[in-house]
């Protein structure tokens, strides 16, 4: 299986951010620590926000889900905040 451009998920565990706003209503982020392969020889880590009452992902190898992308400024693509990944599953041998 060709490891580049996926992303990697070794811990279940989230962790609460809580963001103190003075005179508004604390912010709270559930976030997890993925890191992307990209080819380099080694994963770039990054934080993955997951949505209210969202479940962190299980530890395994994932891709992008498309529904993460949105146009933005200038008529660029980017990554939207609401980052959704989809399980790669993994290549069965021949005869398995």
């Amino acid at each position: 299986m060709n490891n580049q451009n996926c992303i990697v998920i070794k811990t279940q565990a989230a962790k609460i951010k809580r963001i103190e706003r003075s005179g508004k209503p604390t912010l709270i982020f559930n976030e997890q620590v993925a890191a992307i392969e990209t080819g380099d020889d080694f994963p770039r880590p990054f934080k993955l926000t997951l949505g209210e009452g969202e479940q962190p992902y299980p530890p395994g190898r994932y891709t992008l889900d498309i529904a993460s992308l949105e146009v933005g400024d200038f008529d660029s693509l980017k990554v939207g905040r609401n980052v959704k990944l989809i399980p790669l599953q993994p290549t069965l041998k021949p005869g398995a």
